[in-house]
Formats: C-alpha cells, structure tokens, sequence
C-alpha cells in the first residue's frame, strides 16, 4: 500500500468510525468493531505518518504538509472538529484500542458537553491518553495586546452564523 492510499482509508476510516460513534455508545460491539477496523486503518498509515498529526481549519484539513479542502469528505471532518473548537490532533504510534474508544466518543460527544468538560483535551487527560493528544482552538491571538478585543475577531467568529 502507498502513502496515499493509506492516508484517503484513513480519512474516510476516521469519518465513518466517528459517525458511528456518534450513534451508538462506547461499549457497543458494532462501534468497538468500527474502532478495530479504524485501528488497522491506523496502523497502515503509521509506516509513512508517524506521528499522525491533522490541524483542522473551518472547511480544511492539514496533514503532512498538505491542505485537503473541497471534497465533502475533507469539509466534513474539519467542519466536525473545528466547532469543538478542536486546532489538531496527533496520534503517536504505540495508542490501543481503548485510547481510540475514549478519544472517538469524546470527539463525539455533543459540543455543550466537551466545553462543560473543559475542552477534549481535558477529557483526554482523565483518562490518561499519553498517545493521543488534542490541541485546543485559542482565541486569544485575536485579542490586543491591553486585552481589546481585534475588530476582526467577530466577522471571523461568526463566519458560520
């Protein structure tokens, strides 16, 4: 298998696997089932990617020193973690099938739910992930430096609204 390929099972493995978790709780068989194929999915990828690190903008993904924007599939999966307020993720090798069921039901989780949580990263330190690493979404570079907020923040901000 090629660098490609592997990467493209690996974005639709983690949309479908995150559409499932979305649907059924964390200790279903048919999502610990998606989770397993999402796992080798995962390893296939780890050979070329390692660690496995995706940054997320409002209609884009970033991997490997690519932007991937315009299929539905890329729109997706940005537009998912971007409203978690969710800037990146990075899976080191060396994760286990419970690491990716705690982060794939967290993820999943509705939005109220993981800020009350204190972001996914919070949740992720709960449950002592130490492959599976999620970087929160900070606003504070839109602010001044006396703390004033940029004039440019809403239009940005509520871009979706």
């Amino acid at each position: 298998m090629d660098k490609e390929k592997a990467l493209n099972d690996f974005l639709r493995g983690l949309r479908i696997v995150l559409n499932n978790s979305s649907a059924y709780s964390k200790d279903h068989p048919y999502f610990r089932k998606s989770v397993e194929v999402f796992k080798e999915k995962l390893d296939a990828l780890t050979p070329f990617l390692n660690p496995i690190k995706i940054n997320f903008a409002p209609e884009s993904l970033f991997i490997d020193g690519k932007k991937l924007e315009k299929s539905m599939l890329y729109v997706d999966l940005a537009v998912m973690f971007h409203r978690r307020k969710i800037k990146s993720v990075e899976i080191r090798s060396g994760f286990t099938i419970e690491e990716l069921i705690e982060f794939l039901s967290s993820v999943s989780m509705p939005i109220k739910e993981i800020l009350k949580q204190g972001g996914i990263q919070s949740i992720l330190d709960k449950v002592k992930s130490r492959h599976i690493l999620a970087e929160e979404l900070d606003y504070s570079a839109f602010l001044e430096e006396e703390g004033e907020e940029s004039k440019d923040i809403w239009a940005y901000l509520f871009k979706e609204a």
